[in-house]
């Protein structure tokens, strides 16, 4: 971005100007009111063979075996080990960064190795001060632990009774706390066997959270429990001060030109104000937003002034890709901080709401009381309680943030190309399902790994797993054919419908909550985690109900569509519908919609039909070539470059504008005489495409 001919970088350090902060501090403060052994079979020789070559030098050296520990962790039934980058825990700032790996899930999996785990039925005797280190924990320890290897413990206590006993270098400390932190705030996934301990969705704040939310003025209780949404936005926050601070000594460094050139002192600046003085340099005949209240008008005048001045030392291109990832992630930053200031002042209330409740007795009306039971009246009749206004908040909040970050976001540079679905072809076909009532109605894929679920005619409901070409399982339990199924993104769920009414299942983007539409007229919204309805939603003016639906990717937004060849869109929040869209002729049978939130694809019998949302009007149409086999599947890829049609065939276009063609990729046929394509889904990265067809066969369509 800046040329670096001839300058030595100073780096002030001062990058809390109050120019352009977020939300004011003010209305941030927040502090009143028989032993089973297990091991990782991926953990092999040859991995442990690559650790024992890496460079030990620095702080790798210091922790012996390349740096790599073994990390002692207690589980609430005996002890699991884990291999961990130690060199991370001996940094500086360690205590600001640890924890941020272990609040996704596929992330910790990545930075955390499980060796092994084991139950032992006397977990307080295993090792204590009093009778030391058990035989068993240590031929555990023993069995794992490497030549000089550093073992990570949890206490004083710990280190000292193993560095006596087996003379075995350990590791404890506030680092080695974010660590454990992370490790149980991930044990589900880590470690799905174990049962957590601590109650309901409830979690300390961990040292490098305060340490974040101090720096944005937020101030909260030390011993303050959170839910796992409060630590999910804040590392957001985290994510975006990453963001930002990785260019501040190429902003810093180029700041300095500012003051040789133009004279204007940059030392007190933030980096956003820096990163848009830099882009009127490289863009003087750009109006930019906020300069006037940012800068002074002398200031104005000398940045436009000498923009000239400024050529071969500071690059246009480069000081672009920066000025839009720093607003990107300021714009985010402000969203998510917005969030947490609702968030914590509704756990501040829900707390001293449960104190009061605790210190009156008065449990019934307590947040989480026993003794009241949503859904049931007194009279003994069903009713539905309605989507609570915490909900709502949690729907409205997290729609926000998606929208927000759709504004930066990119097509992985791992979806296959344009050339590569050309080449496409069948590559395998596979008979589920039973032969006397045969026929695929619905199919979806595991959002992480190749793992395809098919409904059926025959009533039932095959896991299929791709790479091995074998059916994990077949379930039972609905009497009818199997109209629709999801996967949800957490826990290992999916949920199905069958044609006992329910037509279309559509889940959340919170993974939270799901949709079903039905034939009775009606759709129901669910909550995952009790599988209870909290509202059911009536329509008297269909006539035989709906027949398809799906979530806006922002979740606010629920698109149905009806035997009466109408789509709606609903507000969520409200259960009301605030649009209705015309134009097929017949049921609409499937509906996606893409991933920038801009386009919806709806499929009737006699076609599909392209709706620009932001003028609720249809831009395309596509008919079959087969009138008479009818268009059953409609579906955008998970990055929204591709569309899906699946009728007689599977066609797959390239998505664009609405003033631009989609073009048309490939065609992928299907032998005529097996019956019609009734559902379509892309695999990870468009890598391939799965289709499900009435001749009761799933169709892998690939390279």
């Amino acid at each position: 971005m800046a040329s670096t001919a001839g300058r030595k970088h100073t780096s002030s350090g001062k990058d809390n100007g109050k120019n352009v902060e977020s939300p004011s501090e003010s209305e941030w403060d927040l502090s009143e009111p028989d032993c089973e052994l297990e091991t990782d079979e991926e953990d092999d020789d040859d991995e442990e063979e690559n650790v024992e070559k890496r460079w030990c030098t620095g702080l790798a050296c210091q922790l012996g075996y390349g740096g790599t520990i073994l990390v002692l962790f207690e589980t609430p039934t005996g002890f699991a080990l884990f291999m961990y980058d130690g060199v991370k825990l001996l940094r500086p700032d360690a205590l600001e960064h640890v924890w941020a790996e272990f609040v996704n899930e596929d992330m910790a999996k990545k930075v955390a190795f499980l060796k092994c785990v084991k139950t032992f039925e006397d977990k307080v005797g295993a090792i204590n001060p009093v009778t030391g280190l058990s035989k068993e924990l240590a031929l555990m320890i023993k069995d794992h632990i490497k030549t000089d290897q550093t073992l990570a413990v949890g206490n004083e206590d710990y280190k000292e009774i193993i560095q006596k006993s087996l003379g075995i270098s350990c590791l404890c400390g506030p680092a080695v706390d974010e660590l454990m932190w992370g490790l149980r705030f991930q044990m589900q996934s880590l470690l799905p066997k174990e049962n957590s301990e601590r109650p309901e969705d409830l979690f300390p704040l961990c040292e490098g959270m305060k340490i974040l939310l101090n720096r944005h003025s937020f101030k909260v209780k030390p011993d303050m429990m959170v839910t796992k949404r409060i630590i999910d936005v804040t590392s957001v926050v985290y994510e975006c001060d990453y963001c930002v601070n990785k260019h501040r000594d190429s902003l810093r460094m180029a700041g300095e030109y500012l003051k040789d050139i133009s004279g204007i002192d940059t030392q007190d600046w933030d980096l956003m104000k820096l990163a848009v003085a830099l882009k009127m340099i490289c863009c003087p005949e750009e109006k930019i937003a906020a300069t006037r209240w940012l800068f002074s008008r002398q200031q104005l005048k000398r940045l436009k002034d000498d923009a000239p001045k400024y050529k071969n030392k500071i690059f246009k291109m480069p000081c672009l890709v920066v000025y839009n990832a720093i607003y990107s992630a300021r714009e985010i930053r402000t969203d998510a901080a917005r969030i947490l200031v609702r968030l914590f002042k509704k756990a501040r209330k829900e707390s001293e709401a449960e104190q009061e409740c605790e210190a009156t007795g008065d449990h019934e009306s307590c947040p989480d009381g026993k003794n009241t039971y949503p859904g049931i009246n007194p009279d003994g009749k069903n009713t539905y309680p309605g989507i609570n206004p915490a909900m709502i908040d949690e729907i409205t909040e997290y729609g926000t943030m998606l929208s927000a970050q759709r504004k930066e976001k990119q097509v992985p540079s791992t979806l296959a190309p344009i050339g590569t679905l050309q080449g496409y072809t069948q590559i395998s076909r596979h008979p589920l399902h039973r032969t006397e009532n045969p026929g695929i109605l619905s199919i979806d894929i595991h959002p992480l790994k190749d793992i395809v679920a098919t409904g059926g005619m025959d009533t039932n409901v095959v896991l299929f797993d791709l790479p091995s070409g074998q059916v994990l399982c077949t379930l039972t339990g609905h009497s009818k054919k199997i109209t629709t199924l999801k996967f949800v993104n957490r826990n290992e769920l999916f949920v199905t419908g069958s044609a006992d009414m329910v037509e279309a299942v559509t889940v959340h983007a919170t993974q939270k909550f799901f949709v079903t539409a039905s034939k009775d007229n009606s759709w129901c919204f669910y909550d995952i985690s009790t599988g209870s309805c909290l509202t059911k939603v009536g329509e008297a003016s269909v006539q035989e109900g709906y027949t398809s639906a799906s979530f806006h990717p922002d979740g606010c937004i629920l698109g149905t569509g009806n035997t009466d060849a109408i789509v709606k869109l609903w507000d969520v929040k409200t259960q009301s519908d605030f649009a209705q869209i015309e134009g097929h002729d017949g049921p609409v049978t499937a509906m996606s919609f893409s991933e920038n939130g801009y386009f919806l694809a709806t499929a009737s019998v006699d076609c599909v039909k392209l709706w620009d949302l932001r003028k609720l009007r249809s831009f395309r149409t596509y008919s079959p070539d087969d009138s008479g086999t009818p268009i059953s599947a409609v579906e955008f890829d998970y990055s929204g470059s591709y569309l899906a049609i699946g009728g007689s065939d599977v066609r797959v276009y390239q998505v664009a504008d609405v003033k631009v063609e989609w073009n048309l990729i490939k065609e992928l046929m299907v032998p005529s005489g097996t019956g019609n394509v009734t559902s379509v889904k892309f695999g990870a990265d468009a890598k391939y495409i799965a289709a499900g067809s009435m001749d009761r066969s799933l169709r892998i369509f690939g390279p």
